[in-house]
This record gives structure tokens, C-alpha cells and sequence, in this order.
């Protein structure tokens, strides 16, 4: 098989774990490119691969404007580019794994075997700006003419089978195989931590709460943040530190330092349909979980509802976490190569 994963972040981004990971293990066994989500912090004039891991790794010159230009003369010169840039290395017969409905336009302009939408968010309510009609539109195409497609979380699975039921299938995320091999030492002093996506859909409200509560616990979040204004408060308290993200590769020894690792999610739609990959990353290197999502059936995370009993869960873990060999097997069979095996088994069957 030939795998081209249309991505939506770059190779070596904190965000980048699903695509990257199955891209990774997938390389092993078949022929992998990665098609870099093009980005205007780091612009190349022109189509550039480079070689990691085993995974052919494309990156585009940016499209100014991103989504701003859907459907424009600029955004149709651009697909025309990158298409024979694309037609000129990519393999024959390949199946095109799009995460993003950004790339439906240009996955019209190649010749693929088959068409997977792997569904990570809804899309359709996830995204907020002026451009959710375009990036509603895109989803539905891309949706309507793959041959498949992947829901990250059982309620996107739904969502998506009550419309195309023969060709939906659940495909959860997973967590790095070596991390299970991790031996972790439990950290010196407390830490609460997040690692990921400092986005809209984190509750600050709730984290101001529990960090105001708690001030002698140390709390560390790292990533990249959209909107400074939305961590103003916490940068203000004494006991609250913000690290810049860091590359996927160094991702294990930031998380391997926390007492417990926090899933900090609004109570919204975006959330409801989500399936967040930091649940199994934690519980791979052995971290106990306080979330306010329930994790998807057989996971070991703790569910707190609304900020006293956030607090509640933080400090328990805290004082005493379970064993970190039980968080681990909750994982066992949620590793990566398992994700990537059944993966395989799906496109053996179309």
C-alpha cells in the first residue's frame, strides 16, 4: 500500500500526534508522505521533501490568506502548483488520508485509490470564524466523495454512519508504544500539568479556580496560546507558569514530569465530539488523569464536574495517585501499531 497523509499542523508539531504516529508506523510496512499543513511562519518559496523516520515529508509554499481565499483565482493558482508539484513524487494508487477539510480542493487535482476523511473534530461547529461556512462546505465535499471515513470519538462515529453508514468506522486515537516502556520516577514535588493546544476550548474560568485554590501546587501549561488575552488572569498568579510548545519528539519528558495531567475542556459541542489524545499520552507514561470529559469506554480518567469537584480530584491525585503500571494497561491495546493495524484491516475490506 501507499499511504499520503494530507495533515493538519506540521511533521514535528506538538499537535501533530495522530497523523505523525500513523505515518510512522505505517512507513515501516509501505511507502509514506506527509503533507505538511502550509504555514506562513514558516514559508519556503517552493515544494520541498525531506526524509524522517522513514516518511517522505512535503512542505508547500503558504497560501496567504488561508481560508480567506477558498473558492478565489489566488487559491486556484495555488492548488494548480501544488498539484503537479505533487503529481511529480507522490506514488501511484495511493490512498489520500485528509484530517482537514483545507485540502478537498486540491485532492480533486489528484489521482488516488481511494479518498479517507479522517474526521478528528466537527468541523462544522469546531470552527468559529467568519470562514465556518467555507470550512462547512469542504467538510461536506470531502465527506461525500471519500470512500471512507474515520471518526476519532464514538460520537463522531454517529454522527457520521447516520449519513454514510456503510463507509464510516471508528478509528480512536492512541498513544506512542515506547511510552508504555517508559519507567517514569515520581516527580519530587507536585506539578499539575496540560501539554497541547491552548485554544478556545480550554475553560481558563475553571483553571483560575483550581489554581486559586491550590497554591502551593504548581501548575504548567505548554503550547501554543491563540488568544493572550484569555490566559491573562493566569499568567498573573504565582503559582501558574506558560511554556512555549515544544516538538513532538520532546513531548514524553515534558509530560513525565507531571504529578497529574489535566484535561481542561469546555462543556461545548466541539467538546462533546472530541476524543482527546493527551487522555491516552498521560496514561501511557503512567500520569493520573482529572478531566472534565469521560474518556472513551475502559479508560481510567477521572471525571470531575464543575470546579470544586475539579479541585477535589486534582488534590487526590496528588496525594495518592493509582499505580502507574494500572493507568498503563488501560492502554495496552490502544498503542499506535494497534491503531495502525486496524487501519489496515479496514482498507483490506473496501
Amino acid at each position: 500500500m501507499n499511504f499520503v497523509f494530507f495533515a493538519a499542523v506540521a511533521y514535528d508539531s506538538t499537535l501533530g500526534g495522530r497523523t505523525r504516529q500513523l505515518a510512522d508506523i505505517l512507513s515501516c510496512r509501505h511507502q509514506v508522505h506527509f503533507i505538511e499543513m502550509p504555514s506562513l511562519r514558516r514559508p519556503m518559496p517552493r515544494h520541498a521533501v525531506r526524509r524522517e523516520n522513514g516518511v517522505w515529508i512535503h512542505h508547500l509554499p503558504p497560501l496567504p490568506g488561508g481560508w480567506r481565499m477558498a473558492g478565489t483565482s489566488g487559491e486556484k493558482l495555488w492548488i494548480t502548483y501544488a498539484a503537479t508539484m505533487l503529481r511529480r513524487t507522490l506514488p501511484p494508487d495511493f490512498f489520500a488520508v485528509v484530517s482537514n477539510p483545507f485540502w478537498e480542493a486540491l485532492t480533486e487535482r489528484l489521482e488516488s485509490a481511494c479518498l479517507i476523511y479522517d474526521c478528528l473534530d466537527h468541523c462544522s461547529i469546531h470552527t468559529k470564524s467568519c470562514y465556518a461556512p467555507a470550512v462547512a462546505e469542504r467538510e461536506q465535499r470531502l465527506a461525500t466523495r471519500s470512500g471512507l471515513i474515520l471518526a476519532v470519538s464514538r460520537k463522531l462515529t454517529e454522527f457520521w454512519q447516520a449519513r454514510y453508514r456503510e463507509k464510516t468506522f471508528f478509528l480512536p486515537n492512541g498513544c506512542p508504544d515506547s511510552w508504555l516502556k517508559m519507567e517514569r520516577r515520581q516527580p519530587l514535588r507536585p506539578l499539575a500539568g496540560f501539554l497541547g493546544a491552548l485554544y478556545e476550548w480550554i475553560d481558563y474560568s475553571l483553571l483560575e479556580q483550581v489554581a486559586d485554590a491550590q497554591p502551593k501546587v504548581p501548575f504548567e501549561f505548554t503550547g501554543p496560546v491563540r488568544d493572550r488575552k484569555s490566559i491573562a488572569a493566569l499568567r498573573k498568579m504565582p503559582n501558574v507558569k506558560f511554556r512555549t510548545a515544544v516538538p513532538f519528539c520532546r513531548a514524553a519528558e515534558v509530560m513525565s514530569r507531571y504529578s497529574v495531567g489535566l484535561i481542561p475542556f469546555r462543556h461545548d459541542p466541539v467538546a462533546e465530539y472530541s476524543n482527546p489524545l493527551k487522555m491516552y499520552e498521560y496514561l501511557a507514561l503512567g500520569i493520573p488523569v482529572v478531566s472534565t470529559l469521560p474518556g472513551e469506554a475502559g479508560l481510567p480518567v477521572h471525571v470531575a464536574i464543575g470546579a470544586a469537584d475539579f479541585i477535589r480530584q486534582v488534590q487526590r491525585q496528588l496525594e495518592a495517585p493509582p499505580p502507574a503500571e494500572e493507568m498503563k494497561r488501560a492502554v495496552v491495546s490502544r498503542t499506535w501499531n494497534c491503531i495502525a493495524t486496524d487501519l489496515e484491516r479496514i482498507l483490506e475490506k473496501i
